[in-house]
């Protein structure tokens, strides 16, 4: 592929105004542009080939980070853990070893995971002898989200509502409270 510059001994001789000489250079001339033209040509078509790999890595990056985000919504979506009981829309299911319930919803927002971080805060590992008071996790539930407390300082109403709704049945049928609307469901 590369050829020697210098010029073959029998030409060497021979002085520097000689037309074969001058024929020679030329000739090493064309030679020296045709390989750079060859040249040339192929790094053009590596460069080519170069931009359809990046753009190529550049789609797979992609793909993979919206498959990434498809399988994270669709995890959100569906969290079966076990088999779940069907009331209606929503699912419920009980993981059997204690640690809570799962809860199938249609979808969660900021209010929503408040509410059940200061559930899960509260309620997870409560004595039996002294159960947390609804007032104070009614204070919980105002501060997470910002309400205001009344005026005579107690938690907001529908704080104390949410409260409520948070306390386990087994509390509410042993200190009798809310028997009223357990009856007239």
């Amino acid at each position: 592929m590369f050829e020697s510059t210098d010029a073959p001994a029998e030409h060497r001789e021979q002085g520097p105004d000689s037309s074969f000489d001058a024929e020679y250079w030329r000739q090493c001339a064309e030679a020296s542009q045709a390989s750079l033209q060859r040249l040339m040509v192929r790094l053009r078509g590596r460069e080519k080939r170069i931009q359809l790999l990046e753009r190529a890595l550049a789609r797979t990056a992609v793909m993979h980070h919206m498959w990434a985000l498809h399988l994270e919504r669709k995890l959100d979506r569906t969290t079966a853990i076990a088999p779940t009981e069907k009331s209606g829309d929503a699912s419920i299911s009980s993981r059997g070893n204690g640690d809570g319930v799962v809860v199938k919803l249609p979808h969660m927002n900021a209010t929503l995971a408040s509410l059940f971080e200061v559930m899960w805060s509260h309620w997870s590992h409560w004595d039996l002898e002294h159960p947390p008071k609804s007032s104070v996790v009614a204070r919980a539930i105002d501060e997470k989200l910002g309400w205001k407390c009344q005026a005579n300082g107690e938690a907001s109403r529908r704080a104390q509502t949410i409260a409520a709704a948070m306390r386990p049945d087994s509390i509410n049928e042993t200190d009798g409270r809310h028997q009223h609307r357990m009856r007239s469901n």
